[in-house]
């Protein structure tokens, strides 16, 4: 490799540059052979970025700093690649000591992950290190942990993807310099504690340290820091004062004070376990152990499938306990538990133990805000949260808001998860395989396909019913379906004799458009492979008629870990509180335009929270505030929390028909779907009649004596339930037909 110096005034020949404009950018001394090994290994060097590695990346961001692009975006999803003029003798000195192989790519996502295990981050023009440093108060030795970004020489770093050597690398960085702003930091800091010693409230002073420790454990400017601790103060500060009505309902409006609005749970002084591990890895099974011996308590669960099976497993170890979802409430006698859907969650009444299930789901956009409200809010004098170990941080932040503690307690999987050298053909498939596409056509596609082979298929979809989900599971657990095909349903909860897991595709679409499967979703459905006690082993691999892509992007994920969104604010959505405060202070009796002020015009607490998802219930609102304005606002807001799916006409029909029934004479009246469908009608019909059971009996729930005729509403969604489950056991091709 020739040595590198100035770049030269003209390209010498044989260099092939998607912007010729860019020569002058390159070295001098580099050559057309260097160039080229370059090129051929641009996917696997550290040193080359795509627009999708930074934040602020894009090709025009890159051109404007001077990068050379090495080549560019291509159908098919493969991103556009650059490096910076800099970097370049670093990336040929990496292929001089890691030679181009297979496995480049995989060692150096490996080094990466360990890079940012050790607080190291790639920015735009070079390397961030956090830095933590202890920080010791006026009051009584109090010490605050302070995190800290300074920036890093790349040289360490480079050298790191070379070798590997930790020990080398640490030995390079040497001590992190000190926090340069740490005088001023720590005036601040006295001052607010003497201000809050002056209330005269030394036993509650003690929840002020997690508070100011939360805001220190987020690297941000000074000035953005400072404000964050004035706030965190304010917020002790007023429960403390008890204030006035104005100030509560201001912090309410602004919502700064989102934790200290579960005023049950704030007192209690919870004991808070955090269960961490990967799938099959044995934490609900330990989480179900302890609810099963408390004196009374909840189990939380993301679906009404996994809330029924809670239930299940509770009354089979002699546990009395109710069930309570969306669209039922089924007490059971001397019931000590209750087995329901997080959105159901009661945050009034005192429990022994609560159990908060898929906790990693606080980071989903549509439904995070129930797990944000779950783990800040339910009134557990111990609560269990199980989640996956990469979300542990986000739920630990929103304890420290809460002032509480968090012990850890981590599983590891009892057998690894293997990924085959080879895809596997549909014609070669064995009992206890279950394939993975992310469509409804796509499964009942697959499934026709492999039940041609003589193979008996077991399937497992969204839109199924709970119930046909469970019935289908337990034909495959039992063998009288040797092969299972599912969409990612499958990675959340079930619990299924699956030996290999074989992925149809590895995109799925989104709401917005086809996307690459995340490093997340691919360990959630792999790690359904080889469950203990049922099989030694598990393995992973992809169908051989999927995408030509699809084992190397399966190989380039599945070593990665999974990894929190960068820059995590916790999601949170209005209650009836929020709304009766919007609209009583604001003189606002639409909620249409209570939920806009709610989304746009509310100043949050941006360092930890953000508003959820509201575009449905906005939807909503807007045809409540106009078919029914006669209703309360209260009504108005519980009708815009239905499980509607706007994008189905006939529900949506049906939905507006109800609500102007509701306020026009109080009751709705007959549900005219019951005479509308049966259980012989074809697959999607079927489905579609489902979704009117579930919704009517939804709002049955809320508004007792409106809607009624829940026994028939009942015994149809029985049939109907039934006649899904007669058309996925038979052999009749199902994708074809009509409503696919």
């Amino acid at each position: 490799m020739s040595q590198l110096s100035a770049p030269p005034a003209s390209q010498p020949p044989g260099f092939h540059l998607p912007h010729p404009r860019h020569a002058n950018r390159l070295p001098a001394g580099l050559t057309p052979e260097d160039w080229q090994r370059l090129r051929q290994n641009a996917h696997a060097l550290p040193q080359v970025l795509t627009p999708n590695d930074l934040d602020d990346g894009s090709d025009a961001a890159y051109d404007e700093r001077g990068w050379v692009q090495i080549s560019r975006s291509a159908a098919g999803g493969r991103p556009s690649r650059w490096i910076a003029p800099a970097h370049i003798p670093a990336a040929l000195a990496q292929l001089a000591a890691t030679p181009p192989a297979p496995t480049l790519r995989s060692l150096m996502q490996q080094r990466a992950a360990q890079l940012d295990a050790l607080g190291l981050r790639r920015e735009a023009q070079g390397w961030t290190r956090l830095a933590v440093q202890p920080l010791t108060l006026a009051h009584e030795g109090w010490r605050i942990e302070l995190a800290h970004r300074v920036p890093q020489h790349d040289a360490p770093v480079w050298a790191f993807f070379r070798d590997g050597d930790v020990g080398s690398l640490r030995h390079a960085l040497g001590q992190a310099p000190a926090y340069e702003h740490a005088p001023a930091l720590k005036t601040h800091l006295d001052h607010l504690l003497a201000r809050s010693e002056a209330l005269g409230s030394p036993a509650q002073l003690a929840s002020l340290l997690p508070r100011l420790q939360a805001e220190c454990s987020v690297a941000q400017p000074l000035a953005d820091l400072l404000a964050a601790l004035t706030r965190a103060q304010d917020r002790w500060e007023q429960g403390v004062e008890e204030q006035d009505q104005l100030s509560r309902l201001g912090r309410e409006l602004a919502f700064q004070g989102y934790p200290d609005s579960f005023e049950t749970a704030r007192k209690l002084g919870r004991q808070v376990t955090l269960y961490l591990g990967p799938p099959n890895s044995g934490k609900t099974h330990a989480a179900f152990e302890r609810l099963a011996q408390a004196l009374d308590g909840a189990y939380l669960a993301p679906l009404r499938l996994l809330a029924l099976e809670g239930r299940d497993r509770l009354v089979g170890r002699g546990v009395p306990c109710s069930l309570l979802t969306g669209e039922e409430a089924v007490p059971a006698e001397n019931a000590r538990v209750v087995s329901s859907t997080i959105e159901m969650v009661n945050t009034r009444d005192v429990l022994d133990v609560a159990v908060i299930d898929e906790a990693q789901m606080l980071f989903d956009d549509s439904r995070g805000w129930a797990w944000t409200q779950a783990i800040v809010g339910v009134p557990a004098r111990e609560l269990i949260i199980i989640a996956s170990a990469y979300a542990a941080p986000a739920i630990e932040r929103l304890l420290l808001l809460c002032g509480e503690k968090v012990e850890r307690r981590v599983f590891e999987r009892k057998q690894q998860v293997q990924l085959m050298p080879a895809p596997v053909p549909m014609t070669h498939l064995l009992a206890g395989d279950a394939v993975v596409a992310f469509s409804r056509r796509d499964v009942l596609m697959l499934r026709d396909q492999i039940s041609q082979s003589g193979h008996t298929v077991s399937v497992i979809y969204g839109a199924l019913p709970p119930e046909v989900r469970r019935r289908e599971a337990e034909r495959f657990a039992v063998g009288a379906a040797d092969v299972l095909v599912a969409t990612d349903a499958i990675g959340m909860g079930l619990n299924l004799p699956i030996r290999r897991v074989l992925f149809s595709t590895l995109s799925k679409f989104d709401g917005v458009g086809d996307r690459d499967l995340s490093v997340s979703e691919v360990h959630q459905i792999a790690g359904r492979a080889g469950r203990y006690g049922l099989h030694d082993e598990g393995f992973v691999s992809v169908l051989k008629e999927a995408e030509a892509s699809s084992l190397k992007l399966l190989r380039e994920l599945l070593p990665k870990e999974p990894r929190a969104p960068r820059d995590f604010k916790a999601p949170v959505a209005p209650n009836w509180r929020h709304v009766q405060t919007i609209s009583q202070r604001m003189g606002v009796k639409k909620l249409y335009a209570v939920l806009s002020i709610f989304r746009e015009q509310l100043k949050l607490d941006d360092a930890h929270f953000a508003v959820a998802t509201l575009d449905q219930m906005l939807e909503l609102a807007e045809l409540l505030d106009r078919h029914a304005n006669t209703l309360s606002l209260q009504q108005r807001f519980v009708y815009a929390q239905a499980p509607v799916d706007t994008r189905l006409p006939v529900l949506l029909d049906a939905y507006a028909g109800w609500i102007e029934a509701h306020a026009a004479r109080g009751q709705v009246g007959w549900p005219a779907f019951i005479d509308d469908y049966d259980e012989h009608a074809r697959l999607d019909r079927l489905e579609q009649g489902l979704r009117l059971c579930t919704l009517w009996l939804w709002l049955d729930l809320r508004f007792p004596g409106v809607f009624g005729e829940v026994e028939s509403v009942h015994d149809l969604r029985g049939r109907l339930n039934d006649g899904i489950e007669r058309q996925l056991k038979g052999r009749k091709p199902l994708w074809q037909r009509r409503g696919r």
